[in-house]
């Protein structure tokens, strides 16, 4: 029975991993489609202030 579980659980890891790869292809796509391929201004700001405060600590 453990084995059946387990060989459940990894299929079913396998689909999820296979669907996250499909999904980031498609966002990478429709990124290039709209030319926005790079980060967002916001998210740029996010990393800046966040490398400043690692390298703070």
């Amino acid at each position: 029975m453990a084995a059946t579980g387990t060989s459940d659980a990894n299929a079913r890891i396998a689909r999820l991993e296979q669907q996250l790869k499909d999904l980031h292809a498609r966002v990478t796509a429709l990124e290039r489609l709209v030319g926005s391929a790079g980060l967002h201004e916001y998210d740029q700001a996010t990393v800046r202030r966040k490398v400043e405060y690692d390298w703070q600590g």
